[in-house]
């Protein structure tokens, strides 16, 4: 008698885990949450402006990067978290007139980018960065410097 309520305790027991499996992949599905988000930042500053980029999230630290003006770009793709938690952040740092600037945005925002790209290009601008819009194929999505 005591065996066959353990077997009937392990077969209740994988029917529960087998639908939190057949949930979690449905949710993932529907929401979309397994697509990758790919995001790239090109210096758009000034001719002879170098760009010093440092990008970070909660849990990911992806280094400096230095972007010449008008000729390179920083690109990375991630996984966005479930229930829209995502955030990355980056400091921008570059010189004009001898003097340094430091300004930082948050570029990827899952509450502001989820539904709005899974390709997110951003031009880093002299008054803050822009993002491309998928609806006219333009660069209009723009917002100031934090700082």
């Amino acid at each position: 008698m005591i065996m066959m309520r353990s077997k009937v305790h392990d077969v209740l027991l994988l029917i529960v885990l087998l639908q939190l499996v057949f949930f979690v992949t449905t949710f993932d599905m529907v929401t979309g949450y397994h697509d990758r988000v790919h995001l790239r930042i090109s210096n758009e500053l000034d001719v002879g402006i170098d760009l010093q980029l440092h990008c970070k999230s909660r849990d990911n630290d992806l280094g400096e990067h230095l972007l010449h003006y008008n000729n390179s770009y920083y690109e990375f793709s991630f996984r966005p978290r479930y229930f829209g938690s995502t955030l990355f952040y980056c400091s921008f740092r570059w010189n004009t007139d001898g003097c340094s600037k430091l300004y930082w945005f948050d570029i990827y925002d899952y509450n502001r980018d989820g539904n709005r790209c899974s390709e997110c290009y951003w031009k880093a601008l002299l008054n803050g960065p822009c993002m491309l819009n998928h609806n006219d194929n333009q660069y209009d999505l723009c917002y100031s410097w934090n700082y």
